[in-house]
């Protein structure tokens, strides 16, 4: 495992340590830095950036062929550490704990070290990674946060204010959607320069805004917690392939809820983000999809196929199906005998 020992802030010095570290050089673009993993070590890059009052944007994307320890030490407090894994998995380590913590795909650390101790991140050989963290110098953030923190949580409040790192803070979650989204469009920008800064800035308070509300989220209990996490995306996948399943006798929202583990808003917050529709809305899509294949096959009659999928009424399922296909079923199956006439003709 190769090990090496960098600056923590301003993140100049840390991209400088590194460039060191791995013997090669660091490039500047309007005020960030960047370097390139020789290949020798593996491939990708390191870049970083600081905004005012204290507080920068770490980014890693990055393969490296053995493993890698990075011990962040410096001799004054050291800053707070907002880690966001949207690929692979690192550990994470106190300098003054021997405790690893692992930060999969799709999780969160909020991370504080005590006085002048400092933090240890170990990267994995031949594994992608893509991280992101947001430093914080405490000191000097404090301008940026002098209206009221009466309103955000009260172990977050205490760690804001805990100028001289008296107590050491770890928390470990899920990142949301609005989370996951977010760090997408940090991935994907094409801007540069100086509207490059502007949006990375915009950006980074945009998720440590998000981070405040999933923590303060993941305080509640369970059913409370309302905010869907980019880990439970999966949930919905079974959730939707329930529905399909069972489209005579569907569960109800509550009952699909409990069936895969969430409440009812989170279940609805899923549907939306994976389907762009509310539950009960994506039931009917794969109703009234269904009921059109089983017309085209013309083997059920229209009783049958309503009865096939729950909905006893037909002249309920005839309006759902002319507002989705402009014609009643009985038209639509019409149709299709008498271009099944033509063709045999």
């Amino acid at each position: 495992m190769t090990e090496i020992f960098v600056k923590s802030l301003p993140l100049k010095d840390v991209i400088a340590n590194l460039a060191e570290a791995f013997d090669t050089v660091y490039f500047n673009r309007c005020h960030e830095y960047q370097i390139n993993i020789p290949e020798q070590f593996g491939s990708g890059f390191i870049r970083g950036i600081n905004f005012d009052n204290g507080f920068g944007l770490l980014e890693y994307r990055c393969f490296f062929k053995s493993s890698l320890k990075i011990h962040f030490s410096v001799n004054q407090t050291h800053p707070l550490k907002f880690i966001y894994c949207s690929e692979g998995a690192i550990k994470h380590q106190f300098e003054e704990k021997n405790t690893l913590q692992t930060i999969d795909q799709f999780q969160t650390a909020i991370v504080a070290s005590t006085a002048k101790n400092g933090h240890i991140l170990i990267f994995p050989r031949n594994t992608n990674i893509h991280l992101n963290s947001l430093e914080i110098s405490r000191k000097e953030f404090k301008k940026k946060i002098d209206c009221d923190l009466n309103h955000v949580d009260v172990n977050l409040r205490k760690l804001f204010r805990d100028l001289n790192a008296r107590n050491l803070f770890y928390y470990h979650g899920n990142y949301s959607m609005a989370m996951s989204d977010c760090i997408d469009h940090i991935k994907t920008t094409r801007l540069d320069g100086f509207t490059r800064r502007l949006f990375l800035e915009g950006k980074s308070n945009e998720i440590l805004s998000i981070q405040i509300q999933d923590y303060q989220d993941d305080r509640k209990k369970e059913p409370k917690r309302q905010i869907l996490r980019k880990s439970e995306l999966g949930n919905i996948q079974k959730a939707a392939s329930l529905l399909k399943q069972n489209l005579s006798s569907p569960l109800t929202i509550a009952e699909l809820a409990k069936e895969i583990g969430t409440n009812p808003s989170k279940l609805q917050e899923g549907f939306r983000y994976t389907f762009g529709l509310t539950v009960n809305n994506y039931l009917n899509k794969l109703r009234l999809e269904y009921a059109r294949d089983q017309l085209m096959i013309g083997e059920l009659n229209i009783s049958e196929i309503s009865n096939n999928i729950g909905i006893a009424n037909k002249s309920y399922f005839s309006r759902l199906f002319k507002a989705k296909y402009q014609v009643n079923p009985k038209e639509f199956s019409g149709k299709i005998i008498k271009n099944s006439k033509k063709e045999q003709a």
